[in-house]
């Protein structure tokens, strides 16, 4: 009777085994399938409405609309000099003296000459009323007197050549000379810059000629002025293709009334051809591009929801896009690689809610009460 008991136990217990083992077989399963749908982490952005416009990026080096080079027509010792590099000067302003006493010799010489061909010339004028003199030697006396009214007018050129002024207003960029010097005619001496109007020579790609017009804005950025930018204008487009470079010229002008800018700084210039207002846009990065075809993932209800859209102006990080999407949006920025339509994400920048606050200052009072009551 015992062995039959015993025989009884084992079984029922062998029974109730194998029933909790069928119970706990879908429930395993469904913990199974749970761990292997885990959640792709990704960071998201909201599309908004901007305005964005379409650049055309290029270099170029700024210049003077007016500067000079100082020369002078004589040949001396320079006796005196005036400014110093840096130095403002105004139009005509005294910039150098050459030694003058030889022009200025010449000049009383020149002088001399024609005083006394005009006397004779007086005489001669008598002579010729009582018939004394020939008409031909008159003539002569004439050209000669003409001639020496040249000569003397040379002489006073040379004289005032011998004074360097300055033919702008500017700055003195750069002086070749020092005092004591002998300079040779035609020789450089200063160079005047103007500041206060630059310039910017750019040269586009010929396919960009219908898209340039003058007056349009561009915007300049140096490394020098960090976080400025400078608008300039264009003010004159070359008419001619440069048929070895497939371009053209376009020169930009900007004001510098504030002397911020110098010639010869390295400018990064974007040239606005059109401007889309309001659009959306998203960060350029959001964007996957395979097959001539580009693609965004959007997150919905903690799913990824891959969305085809056409891409329009792109303007640094910033893309206007068109497609079946909303201002808004939330678009994956970061992991969007990794991702394929419809699979579950985590938001890594994601903003707790109001709902999802409440649920864990609920959960902390449920673990303070646990705690306390044991």
């Amino acid at each position: 009777m015992l062995t039959f008991s015993k025989t009884l136990l084992l079984s029922s217990a062998i029974v109730a085994a194998a029933f909790l083992t069928a119970c706990s077989e879908p429930e395993a399963k469904e913990e199974d399938k749970k761990v292997a749908e885990f959640a792709i982490p990704v960071m998201v952005a909201n599309i908004e409405r901007k305005d964005v416009s379409s650049n055309f990026h290029t270099t170029a080096t700024l210049e003077s609309r007016n500067e000079a080079d100082i020369i002078t027509r004589v040949t001396g010792i320079i006796e005196e000099l005036t400014v110093e590099e840096g130095d403002y000067v105004e139009k005509g302003q005294l910039l150098a003296k050459v030694d003058a006493r030889r022009y200025q010799l010449a000049l009383d010489k020149a002088e001399a000459e024609l005083a006394g061909i005009e006397q004779e010339l007086k005489r001669l004028s008598l002579m010729a009323e009582k018939q004394l003199v020939s008409a031909q030697a008159s003539d002569k006396l004439k050209y000669q007197y003409r001639a020496a009214i040249a000569a003397r007018e040379l002489a006073a050129l040379d004289l005032t050549d011998s004074r360097v002024v300055a033919p702008i207003s500017g700055y003195i960029s750069k002086r070749f000379i020092r005092t004591g010097h002998f300079t040779q005619g035609y020789q450089k001496l200063f160079h005047i810059v103007d500041q206060s109007s630059l310039e910017a020579i750019v040269y586009l790609p010929e396919h960009q000629l219908s898209n340039v017009q003058l007056g349009q804005q561009a915007v300049l950025q140096f490394s020098a002025r960090q976080g400025k930018q400078f608008l300039a204008k264009i003010r004159s487009i070359s008419p001619v293709i440069d048929s070895r470079s497939g371009t053209f010229k376009v020169i930009l002008s900007l004001g510098n009334e504030e002397l911020a800018l110098k010639p010869g700084m390295f400018a990064q210039i974007a040239l606005t051809f059109d401007t889309h207002k309001d659009t959306l846009t998203i960060p350029t990065d959001a964007i996957i591009t395979l097959d001539n075809q580009s693609k965004i993932y959007l997150v919905k209800d903690n799913k990824a929801v891959e969305v085809l859209i056409n891409k329009g102006f792109v303007q640094e990080q910033l893309t206007e896009i068109s497609g079946e999407l909303e201002e808004g949006d939330r678009v994956v920025v970061n992991g969007q690689h990794n991702l394929k339509a419809n699979a579950l994400v985590e938001i890594l920048n994601a903003k707790p809610s109001d709902e999802d606050s409440l649920d864990e200052e609920l959960t902390e009072t449920d673990t303070a009460i646990a705690i306390a009551n044991k």
